[in-house]
């Protein structure tokens, strides 16, 4: 195992994300969160996200998020001085009365330590 493999191997990336969404008087809630392992080349797949670890540094993480609305991906950089990054935060909301409809999503990626 490399240095850099083994300086990462104490922690994880946690990919949590909520959804809501009101449509016309019903509510879909969907929140969920999944569990990432760290090294370098890591391509993992949960639920239809995907991370690929690009780069392992001594500082930091650079990866590329994928999911079914960033098919093109989103790349990014995390680290243990910046251990949580927004990949996206949306909402909209619109119409009115029995029409009005509220969508949200976000989704955030953190480093924590392994609980061993």
């Amino acid at each position: 195992m490399s240095n850099i493999n083994e300086k990462w191997s104490k922690y994880i990336l946690r990919l949590d994300r909520e959804t809501h969404e009101y449509t016309y008087g019903s509510w879909y809630d969907h929140y969920w969160n999944e569990v990432y392992d760290v090294f370098e080349g890591a391509d993992q797949t949960s639920r239809g996200e995907r991370i690929r670890i690009d780069e392992l540094t001594e500082d930091e993480i650079k990866f590329t998020f994928f999911d079914e609305e960033a098919r093109g991906g989103i790349e990014g950089v995390i680290s243990l001085e910046n251990p949580r990054v927004c990949l996206r935060g949306r909402s909209e909301q619109g119409g009115r009365n029995e029409y009005a409809w509220s969508r949200s999503d976000h989704v955030v990626l953190m480093i924590e330590e392994k609980n061993e």
